[in-house]
C-alpha cells in the first residue's frame, strides 16, 4: 500500500528519479604535473636549488598532489650537495624520472651518444631509488626532441623499453621557464610581480586551451593532460596560484603511474622531425590532422614585454 501510495501522490518525480540516474557524469578532467631540470634551473637570483626545490614541494604538499621531477644528471655532479634535492623528492613521494646527464638533444647526436647520455643520466636517480626503494624508470625526452629520423627514433626507443623505461609525454607545453629571468629582475628592483603572475597563469591558461582543444580533435574526448613545467624560479614562486587556478577549470590531480593507465598513451605515433611536439600533436601529426608547431611558445606581444629575451 506505501509502496503504491507513493506511485500514485509521485510518478512525475519518480520519472525525473528515473530519467536522471540514467544520465552519464560529466567526464572528470584529469592532470599531471612535471617538472622538468630537477635540481633546479637556472638563472635562479638569490636562490639555492634546494629552495626553489622546497618551494615547488611546499606547494604540492599543501594541495596533496603527488608530481614527477626529471633530473639533470650533470646538475648534481657539478654541485654534489644538490642531491639532497632528490632525496627531498623522494622522501615526499614524487617520481624521479631521467631527463638524460646532460639534457642533450637528440636532433643533434647519434642514437648510440644519446643513449650514453641516458645511461649516464639515471645514476644518480638509481643512487636514490637504491636508498628509498622507488622505481626510477621514467624517461623524459629534452626539449621534447624525440628523434629527426626514423631511425634513431627506433633505435631509441627501442634502447629505452629493453632498458625497462617508460617515455613520459607532455600533452601541455608551456614556455614557464621564460618567466624566470624577468620574475629575477622584477625582485632585484624591488618590484611588484602581480603584472608577470598573471601573465605567467594567462600563459598557461591558453596552453590548457590548445591542448584541450587538441585532446577532443584527436581522441574525441579529454584524455589526462601531463603539464610542462620547469623547476624554475618563477614556476615555484606561482605554483600555488596554478593549481587553483587548475582546480577552477575543473581538474582532479593524478599521479605519474595513474596519469599513464589512460588508454590514449597506448596510441601509435610516427611523427619524425626535428620539432619538439606534444604527445597530442604527434598523434594528429600521425594521423594527418591539424597542429600548431609553435604550440607552447608564447604569442601574447603583451606577454612577450613583460618577459623580454632569454
Amino acid at each position: 500500500m506505501i509502496r503504491r501510495a507513493f506511485l500514485l501522490i509521485a510518478p512525475a518525480l519518480l520519472g525525473s528519479l528515473l530519467f536522471a540516474s540514467d544520465e552519464p557524469k560529466p567526464a572528470e578532467k584529469k592532470i599531471l604535473l612535471t617538472f622538468d631540470t630537477l635540481p633546479a634551473m637556472k638563472p635562479m637570483g638569490y636562490w639555492t636549488p634546494r629552495e626553489i626545490s622546497n618551494m615547488i614541494l611546499r606547494s604540492l604538499e599543501r594541495s596533496n598532489i603527488k608530481a614527477a621531477g626529471f633530473v639533470v644528471a650533470e646538475k648534481v655532479e657539478d654541485d654534489p650537495t644538490t642531491f639532497i634535492v632528490l632525496e627531498d623528492w623522494a622522501t615526499r613521494g614524487h617520481i624521479l624520472g631521467n631527463q638524460t646527464f646532460g639534457n642533450v638533444d637528440l636532433n643533434e647526436l647519434s642514437a648510440e651518444d644519446f643513449l650514453h647520455h641516458a645511461e649516464d643520466g639515471q645514476k644518480p636517480i638509481w643512487a636514490a631509488a637504491k636508498r628509498f626503494n622507488f622505481n626510477f624508470r621514467y624517461f623524459r625526452f629534452p626539449q621534447l626532441h624525440e628523434g629527426n629520423t626514423a631511425g634513431k627514433k627506433k633505435d631509441v626507443r627501442n634502447a629505452l623499453r629493453d632498458g625497462g623505461y617508460q617515455i613520459v609525454p607532455v600533452t601541455v607545453k608551456t614556455s614557464d621557464y621564460r618567466f624566470n629571468r624577468a620574475f629575477i629582475e622584477k625582485q632585484k628592483a624591488q618590484g611588484s610581480t602581480d603584472e608577470l603572475k598573471s601573465a605567467y597563469l594567462k600563459h598557461v591558461g591558453e596552453m590548457l586551451d590548445h591542448a584541450e582543444k587538441q585532446s577532443t580533435a584527436v581522441f574525441e574526448h579529454q584524455i589526462t593532460q601531463i603539464l610542462w613545467l620547469h623547476a624554475g624560479i618563477a614556476t615555484a614562486f606561482f605554483l600555488d596560484d596554478l593549481i587553483n587556478m587548475l582546480r577552477e577549470r575543473g581538474y582532479q590531480f593524478v599521479s605519474l603511474p595513474d596519469a599513464l593507465k589512460d588508454p590514449a598513451f597506448k596510441t601509435a605515433e610516427t611523427y619524425v622531425g626535428p620539432l619538439g611536439l606534444s604527445f597530442l600533436d604527434r598523434v594528429a601529426a600521425t594521423r594527418n590532422l591539424p597542429y600548431d608547431q609553435n604550440y607552447g611558445e608564447i604569442k601574447d606581444p603583451e606577454i612577450e614585454k613583460l618577459v623580454g629575451e632569454e
